[in-house]
């Protein structure tokens, strides 16, 4: 009982968390279940996809009704990124995955120290390589109610498929990945950010639950517990999210990829060991 009080509170916050910051929670909760709660990593991840969908959804819905969610940008990365699951999925077997996982972590850290150092009132600050690549036809514009901005169709593929790449490899949602790159990439204010990455993991937990299902990957006791925690954590982040300032949530983004960049360091360290 009091292991179950654990994953229920733990679930509740970090899916506020999540849900402030669009990164969804996938990425801090399955480790602890892992390490924390002794869940064999198969059944982690399928109880915490199912628990995503609902949040996601009800996110999505909540961001829908206060115009935050851009879906044409949304869709146009989910879709390669969907396509580079795949492929990043049949290169686990040929590549070094927990070498390279240790040097992701080291890189998601870096942008979260990035994000923390951005200063929004300077503007759009996009990553360094994504300055040529975001003039590369063709180009368009989306005008949001928290700012316009202009993105390359080209780099957005790409953006997409090495996110989704990434995503296969190391068997990690794309959530954390995506929204703040979106904010430094492509200099697209982190309200609108949050919400269309929020929007993604909506399509990537709906596919992914049906499939660890089939896989008989969900420990339902456990599973509905998190539908449940996940869930109300969505709403109390929804709410936060309302009094939550630009610049604030930007800070929060940024201390969520530190504490993503280590939880994936922590997490391969032990099965390392």
């Amino acid at each position: 009982m009091m292991e179950y009080i654990g994953i229920f509170a733990i679930g509740f916050g970090i899916s506020a968390f999540g849900t402030l910051v669009g990164f969804g929670g996938g990425v801090f909760m399955v480790p602890i279940l892992t390490l924390v709660f002794q869940i064999p990593i198969q059944l982690a991840i399928g109880c915490v996809i199912v628990a995503l969908f609902p949040s996601a959804l009800l996110s999505t819905i909540h961001n829908t009704r206060l115009r935050l969610v851009d879906f044409v940008v949304g869709i146009m990365l989910e879709i390669p990124t969907i396509v580079g699951t795949v492929i990043g999925a049949q290169l686990t077997n040929a590549l070094p995955t927990s070498q390279l996982e240790i040097l992701f972590s080291i890189m998601i850290l870096c942008v979260g120290v990035m994000m923390l150092r951005r200063k929004p009132k300077s503007g759009p600050s996009p990553l360094g390589f994504f300055i040529k690549l975001n003039e590369l036809p063709p180009r368009f514009k989306r005008e949001t109610t928290s700012g316009t901005y202009r993105m390359s169709g080209l780099t957005v593929t790409l953006f997409g498929l090495v996110s989704g790449v990434i995503a296969g490899l190391f068997g990690i949602g794309g959530g954390f990945i995506k929204g703040p790159l979106m904010v430094l990439g492509f200099g697209i204010p982190a309200r609108i950010a949050a919400a269309t990455a929020l929007f993604m993991i909506v399509i990537t937990s709906a596919v992914g639950s049906i499939s660890h299902y089939l896989l008989g990957h969900i420990q339902w006791e456990i599973g509905l517990l998190l539908v449940l925690s996940f869930t109300l954590g969505a709403i109390f982040g929804n709410r936060r999210a309302r009094v939550t300032s630009e610049t604030t949530l930007v800070k929060f983004i940024g201390f969520g990829l530190i504490a993503a960049g280590f939880s994936m360091a922590v997490s391969v360290a032990s099965r390392l060991v």
